[in-house]
């Protein structure tokens, strides 16, 4: 069972502020130090993570999978699974891109889907879609959440609660935008490799 978003946002707390008063300060904040020696004890168990991306590799062989786990930017381990697409260069081309983030914060887990559009390689807009993932993508997202399910026993975070409004700075994300989604996975669900 998920834990509530009361129990979520005391745990946000612990690592992300409700005002701006360290921005521009020599001194780190309280909660970023908490976040710097979490995310230092999580970097050991990098190579548990890997080990999923490898399964996850093996289980779709014509997807690409990668790592996205960008050193302390996200409050979390991110994987991008890339089904296969051709490649268009004389129309746009809409790619889509199944994102799974295990939070280091909290034992929780999402899978959502990123909507890319391009002209050739330039990239014209990108949107994160939280919600229901379109049928097209389903297995391939149900194999990434039982890959995190059973490397790391985290719980699905529901929509519901993720979308909760939380009163934190989140790097660039500041109320009353930010959610509990934000302060868990990452501040921009739609900015991936």
């Amino acid at each position: 069972m998920s834990p509530s978003a009361e129990e979520l946002l005391a745990i946000a707390r612990r690592y992300w502020r409700a005002d701006q008063t360290h921005d521009f300060r020599l001194d780190p904040s309280p909660e970023y130090v908490r976040y710097e020696g979490l995310w230092d004890e999580k970097r050991k168990e990098f190579n548990r993570w890997e080990a999923l991306l490898q399964e996850l590799q093996r289980a779709l062989p014509d997807c690409k999978v990668w790592d996205y786990t960008p050193p302390t930017a996200n409050p979390s381990f991110g994987a991008l699974v890339y089904p296969p697409s051709e490649e268009v260069t004389h129309r746009p081309q809409v790619t889509w891109t199944v994102a799974g983030y295990l939070s280091i914060l909290a034992p929780v887990y999402t899978v959502h889907c990123v909507r890319r559009e391009f002209l050739g390689h330039q990239l014209r807009s990108a949107k994160a879609f939280l919600g229901p993932i379109p049928l097209e993508l389903r297995g391939i997202a149900d194999i990434v959440a039982r890959g995190i399910e059973a490397h790391y026993g985290a719980t699905a975070l529901p929509l519901e609660v993720a979308q909760t409004p939380v009163p934190l700075y989140v790097n660039l994300m500041k109320p009353p935008e930010t959610t509990l989604f934000h302060a868990l996975f990452t501040a921009d669900p739609w900015n991936i490799l």
